[in-house]
């Protein structure tokens, strides 16, 4: 098949063409395990300029691929590699367990470009980076909070669309308009669990979001100021003159 990839994990096999996106975690295309210290998308195989790449979903694992063709790399949280070779194969660790899946790519690839070098240490590429206007910001950090102040908590409750939309003085339809063209923009760059889909819950959609934007720092304390700053400005009503 053209453009297709292969990805085993102990006896579990999935095929993909260029048009899927093939994640894994303790809730994705393919489940690892129920692993506490990972989360839900630890990673995905996109299909994006013309080749695969392994893209890191998670917080705080980092990845190591083994190319065939003999290239090595690793790839921190909200980085993307493109895979080179015919296949290889990506470890990583969650908590004390170790874990190893393998790729195989249907067409050999030649090695991409190479990025550049800092001391030697491959530069990994950010993957899903979009630039962000002012209310895209403040949506964002409405929805984040929870886990910005929260950090150490791995699943904070996401905020309702009703809640975000009181709290940024947006009608609920602003608002949604706003998310569905945020979603869709990263969903057409690869970003995978943004698209609605019939059955599952719009929280699992805000949630991917979140996880997203914070893993690429697409968001940061920043923004949680001013959002502050925002909510203060919207409320805040000036005494009359003497």
């Amino acid at each position: 098949m053209d453009s297709g990839l292969i990805v085993e994990y102990i006896d579990e096999r999935y095929e993909a063409t260029a048009d899927d996106v093939v994640t894994f975690g303790r809730s994705a295309t393919i489940v690892i395990d129920d692993n506490p210290y990972m989360h839900r998308i630890v990673g995905s195989f996109v299909h994006h300029q013309r080749g695969w790449w392994l893209r890191n979903d998670a917080r705080s694992i980092e990845f190591a691929i083994m190319n065939d063709d003999g290239r090595r790399s690793r790839v921190p949280p909200g980085a993307a590699e493109p895979l080179s070779g015919s296949g290889g194969t990506v470890r990583f660790r969650a908590g004390a367990a170790g874990y190893e899946l393998a790729f195989i790519l249907a067409e050999p690839l030649l090695p991409p470009p190479r990025g550049p070098e800092l001391d030697g240490q491959r530069i990994t590429r950010p993957f899903g980076v979009i630039r962000l206007n002012e209310d895209q910001r403040l949506l964002l950090a409405a929805l984040a909070e929870p886990w910005m102040l929260r950090p150490a908590v791995e699943s904070p409750s996401v905020p309702a669309n009703a809640e975000v939309a009181h709290r940024l003085g947006w009608s609920v339809r602003k608002l949604d308009r706003k998310l569905d063209y945020l979603c869709g923009r990263l969903s057409r760059l690869g970003v995978p669990g943004l698209r609605g889909v019939k059955g599952e819950e719009a929280t699992d959609r805000r949630l991917r979001l979140v996880e997203h934007v914070l893993t690429t720092s697409m968001i940061d304390e920043r923004d949680l100021v001013a959002l502050r700053r925002h909510e203060h400005e919207r409320t805040f009503t000036p005494p009359p003159s003497p």
